[in-house]
């Protein structure tokens, strides 16, 4: 039986992420990435798209006839159906149609859904998640997002929003996110927070190592910067991403005593770039949840990396 592959997209606040996918195997073939940048138009976000998917194709050296299709994951909420990026806060985009130009431009199939509900799907079929019916897959960088599986089926919800974790509120009148609401998770546990954070501590006279890598207006230091800064031991960078994991760790309590999942799978830019984070979310969320619910919880590191995403999306148009 030939091997058949699609093109996976991860379509973040950051990044774009593109990768060819043999699909039985999950196993990549070519990957590329650009910049995710604030888009002007319509067209833009087209362009981009379609320069990252062009370089991941060129790369794998195959046939156009040999992709099945282009699976979208998008930073943010849609219309599954229609194909459209309905709300994306992290990157200013509203109403956007994601699948019907490619289509037309590939002449092939597209499908879309969230990023981090086909990251979960990724992690589901070849990652973490396998040999487990109920888990959630929470990706911190940019935002937070998760993906819920329940009886190995995920969850969308009443209006396919299930799993907007980062937006659960745990500080009432707090911070502002970018949602429009106060004291969201993602206001205090994000790499945008924390950057904002170190941000606001540098404008008031304090240094820092990655000071000049920040951009303080949109809070972006990238994850790369962060480990580095952990690395060589910066105080106010270790501060920052410790608060940011003792509250990633509240949220975590919060989901372990609503669902009482079996495992929960930590992924994204951020949990990459820190063991640290990782690990005192985990001890935080294991002392802060309901012990019963605990008994039999692991919390474990998102098997395929930053790759789930793409892994995932390329399975959107798997037949």
């Amino acid at each position: 039986m030939p091997d058949k592959f699609a093109v996976g997209i991860d379509f973040g606040g950051t990044k774009i992420l593109a990768g060819v996918v043999e699909l039985n195997s999950g196993r990549l073939i070519a990957t590329s990435k650009k910049k995710t940048r604030q888009p002007n138009d319509v067209g833009d976000v087209f362009k981009r798209l379609t320069s990252t998917i062009d370089d991941a194709l060129q790369d794998a050296n195959l046939d156009i006839k040999r992709i099945s299709g282009i699976g979208i994951g998008a930073a943010g909420m849609v219309n599954r159906d229609k194909g459209i990026l309905l709300n994306a806060v992290n990157m200013g985009l509203n109403e956007i149609p994601l699948t019907a130009p490619l289509e037309d431009y590939y002449g092939l199939p597209a499908r879309l859904g969230n990023d981090v509900e086909v990251a979960t799907l990724g992690e589901m079929k070849f990652g973490a998640g396998r040999g487990s019916a109920n888990f959630v897959c929470i990706f911190i960088g940019t935002g937070i997002g998760s993906g819920v599986v329940v009886d190995g089926k995920i969850l969308r919800g009443a209006s396919g929003t299930a799993g907007e974790v980062g937006h659960t509120v745990i500080y009432p009148y707090g911070r502002p996110c970018g949602c429009g609401a106060s004291g969201c998770l993602e206001a205090y546990a994000s790499r945008t927070a924390i950057a904002k954070v170190v941000a606001s501590e540098v404008a008031r006279g304090h240094e820092c190592l990655v000071a000049d890598k920040i951009d303080p207006s949109k809070g972006i230091l990238r994850s790369k910067s962060i480990s580095q800064a952990l690395e060589a031991g910066d105080p106010l960078v270790t501060r920052a991403v410790l608060e940011g994991a003792r509250f990633m760790g509240l949220g975590l309590a919060t989901v372990i005593n609503f669902l009482n999942p079996e495992r929960i799978i930590l992924g994204g830019g951020l949990i990459e770039a820190s063991d640290m984070y990782f690990q005192v979310a985990k001890d935080e969320a294991m002392m802060r949840g309901l012990k019963i619910a605990t008994r039999k919880l692991e919390i474990v590191k998102a098997g395929l990396g930053d790759y789930a995403g793409i892994v995932g999306a390329a399975q959107l148009v798997a037949k």
